[in-house]
Formats: C-alpha cells, sequence, structure tokens
C-alpha cells in the first residue's frame, strides 16, 4: 500500500474520531421533560424499597443517539431535498422525529465503509495501476455507499405501495359492509384499522393514522386527503376523492364505494390480460438467445458431422 494511501485513511480514522468525540462532549443538556423523567423514575425507586438503578441507556440507544447527533450536525442536504426525504420516509412507515438524521448519518457511515472496501480492492485486486484510476476506486465506493440507503428506501417504499395496492379491493369490500352496518365514515376507517392488520399492516397503520387524524380535527376530508398524500397510490387517490365528493355532497356512500370496488376489481383483471399479452413478445429475446442455439446445434449437428467425415 502506498504512502498516500496510509496518510489518507490515518487522516481520515482521526477526522472520524474528533467528529464523535466533539459531538459526545457537545451533547445537549437535558430538556426540562427529561429531568422530570428523571426524578420520577428517582422517587419510583426509592418508594421501591431502593432498588438498584437501571443503566440510564443501553448500547442500542447510545448509538441511536449519536447517530441522530451526527445527522443533525452535517448539512448534507438543502431545505427542499429535506423535505422530499422526509416525506419518502413517511410514505416508508418511518414516522420517527429523528428518522431522518439518522437517515442521513447512516448515509456517510455507508460511505466511509464503501471508501474503505475500496482501498481493500486497490490493494487486494489490482497492484499496479495509476494513482487517478485508485482514486477513483475509492471515491466509487464512497458514492455507491451514499447511494445504498437511498436505493433501499426506494425499494421500501415500492414494496409498502404495492402491498396497499393489492389489498384495497378487499379494504372497499370491508367499507361497503361496515357502511351498511350504519357506521359513520370516521368509524369505518377506525374499524378497517383494526380489521386489517392481518391482511395488509400498511394499509392498516394508514388508516389507523387517519382515524386519529379524524378524531383531532374533526374533518374527515382533510384526514382523506393526507392519507392519499401520504401514500402516494394511485388507486388510493381515487378512492379519497369519490370519499371526499360522496362527504361535500351528501351522496350515498355505499353506492360510490360499490361502483368503485368493482371499477378496481375490473382494472385488475384487464391489467394482468395486459401483462398476459405482452408475454409472448417479452419471450422472443430469450427464446431467441437460449433455446433457438440448442435447437440449432441438435438439428445441425448430425448433418455438419456427415458433411465433415463426407471432405476427409
Amino acid at each position: 500500500m502506498s504512502g498516500e494511501i496510509i496518510l489518507a485513511m490515518v487522516l481520515a480514522g482521526m477526522l472520524v474520531v474528533v467528529s464523535l468525540v466533539s459531538l459526545r462532549l457537545n451533547r445537549p443538556k437535558a430538556r426540562a421533560a427529561d429531568r422530570a423523567r428523571d426524578v420520577v423514575r428517582s422517587v419510583g425507586g426509592a418508594l421501591k424499597g431502593g432498588e438498584e438503578e437501571q443503566p440510564a441507556e443501553d448500547l442500542r440507544s447510545q448509538v441511536g443517539a449519536l447517530l441522530i447527533r451526527l445527522g443533525q450536525k452535517l448539512p448534507l442536504f438543502n431545505a427542499k431535498q429535506r423535505t422530499q426525504l422526509q416525506g419518502q420516509l413517511q410514505t416508508a412507515g418511518f414516522r420517527q422525529v429523528h428518522a431522518l438524521s439518522v437517515f442521513i448519518a447512516l448515509k456517510i457511515l455507508l460511505g466511509a465503509v464503501g471508501a474503505v472496501l475500496g482501498v481493500v480492492a486497490v490493494r487486494v485486486m489490482v497492484q499496479d495501476m495509476a494513482m487517478a484510476i485508485k482514486l477513483a476506486m475509492v471515491l466509487g465506493g464512497f458514492q455507491v455507499g451514499m447511494m445504498l440507503p437511498e436505493i433501499v428506501l426506494r425499494r421500501v417504499v415500492a414494496a409498502r405501495r404495492r402491498a396497499i395496492y393489492r389489498s384495497l379491493p378487499d379494504a372497499l369490500d370491508l367499507m361497503v359492509i361496515c357502511t351498511n352496518a350504519g357506521y359513520s365514515l370516521g368509524a369505518t376507517i377506525k374499524r378497517l384499522s383494526v380489521e386489517l392488520v392481518d391482511l395488509c399492516p400498511a394499509l392498516a397503520n394508514e388508516l389507523e393514522i387517519t382515524s386519529h387524524e379524524i378524531q383531532m380535527n374533526g374533518d374527515p376530508v382533510a384526514g382523506l386527503r393526507s392519507l392519499a398524500e401520504r401514500t402516494g397510490v394511485e388507486s388510493l387517490r381515487a378512492m379519497v376523492a369519490t370519499l371526499v365528493q360522496a362527504h361535500q355532497y351528501g351522496t350515498p356512500i355505499t353506492q360510490s364505494l360499490k361502483t368503485l370496488a368493482r371499477t378496481e376489481r375490473s382494472t385488475r383483471v384487464l391489467s394482468l390480460e395486459e401483462k398476459g399479452a405482452k408475454l409472448a413478445a417479452k419471450m422472443t429475446m430469450p427464446m431467441m438467445l437460449l433455446i433457438l442455439p440448442a435447437v440449432m446445434l441438435i438439428s445441425g449437428a448430425p448433418a455438419f458431422l456427415r458433411m465433415m467425415e463426407a471432405f476427409k
């Protein structure tokens, strides 16, 4: 390993250590609520007979607190990008207060890990190469490590949206049953959040949040629109638009939900038929590359061998 790479690694390690130590030393003082909680815990322990105090933070909480402070100190994104990432984290189901700070800290740490792996790859795989190529490999590892959390986040968001999309017709059928039983819109959403826990936890979680918003604000329209914005599922947007229109104009919700459920199932059938029609065109290239050469070899090999024997 060249002296420049060793010096860079030493400087990077020293920078990381100094940053972590400074963050640890600059830890803000406990808030009033935290101090009051500590007092209550101490009084409770004294009333129980002076039991031994439990440790204030375990290893997991300490690591989490360190990641939060690291993410808050790093100006990695501007306000617009932070808002977009916050929306994606909420869509993926990460609604903690410091989820964005932890996400930013993970990006930096994984970028550092990627840079270290790039250095190892330069050392192990290739010995003689230009310095520019070595630097490009290290920077490429850092970039890949930085991109990895965003790739995982996009996959989680897509999987959550697919789960909501697949379970939406069943949710519409349950809504029809609840409205026929005389439930109001808020009560229907609350009951769905309970019944859909085993079928689709993602949709049940979103409906539970919507139910709480309706109870707090008293405005079903605002809660439903917030549901559509959080999830980003087009079918759910159509359902929300139907419910909002029925609530504003006083039209029967049951009939609208029945029509919407029937439309959704018809759309699913048409989507499956479309995929089946595209299957023949998609199989053409794999057949030409994988099956056709084997068929030509089996059918043409005997004739080729006889021709070679004839020319001897």
